[in-house]
């Protein structure tokens, strides 16, 4: 058993602690797409990603729209082991995002949440020389964070994006992911074969 759990541990410091993967179909679901905008006439190209981190446990998904002069959209998803996790990640989603918008130009607006399927929300609106261009949106839920930013659709009342996110905040609210970690270590070991 120590040397099952020595090979464990070079395996994980010599083998990478990251890996890149196709996101299934139950994940892609969890993340705004160009689908979500078709409404809006948004085109619905994009890219998928799937980064596991082994070292902390955690995946990351993510889209992003591809092919579009006036629609552009960033969606990702966080899953963790632990509530506190997503909240970091979504503190520091928020400050990296607010940072990175200060010399684009982009004004950020509050929009005040009133959703019940997350523990922390928030919506802003963009704007640009007074005039709206998109929207930004993070919350956790639970051992989850969600991270969303897109320009050339809009949403200027709060109300009318609860009702627009709120299948996904729900379907994120449902969702529960094996550890990547343990899953890993089974694997390699070959427990649950």
């Amino acid at each position: 058993m120590f040397r099952s759990l020595l090979m464990l541990l070079v395996a994980l410091s010599l083998g990478g602690c990251i890996e890149s993967e196709a996101p299934l179909v139950e994940e892609r679901r969890l993340l705004l797409s160009g689908e979500d905008f078709s409404a809006y006439d948004a085109p619905d190209g994009g890219r998928y990603e799937k980064l596991v981190t082994y070292a902390a446990r955690s995946i990351d998904l993510s889209f992003e729209s591809e092919g579009s002069d006036w629609f552009y959209l960033y969606s990702g998803v966080s899953l963790y082991p632990r509530a506190s996790d997503a909240l970091m990640t979504s503190y520091a989603e928020t400050f990296g995002a607010s940072f990175g918008l200060r010399g684009s130009g982009l004004v950020e607006q509050e929009l005040p949440l009133q959703t019940k399927l997350a523990a922390r929300a928030s919506l802003k609106l963009l704007t640009q020389d007074g005039e709206p261009v998109g929207n930004l949106f993070y919350a956790t839920v639970g051992n989850k964070s969600m991270f969303a930013i897109f320009t050339g659709v809009y949403f200027e009342r709060a109300e009318d994006f609860e009702a627009f996110v709120a299948p996904k905040l729900l379907a994120l609210r449902q969702y529960e992911h094996d550890d990547p970690l343990l899953t890993w270590a089974g694997r390699t070991l070959g427990f649950g074969e």
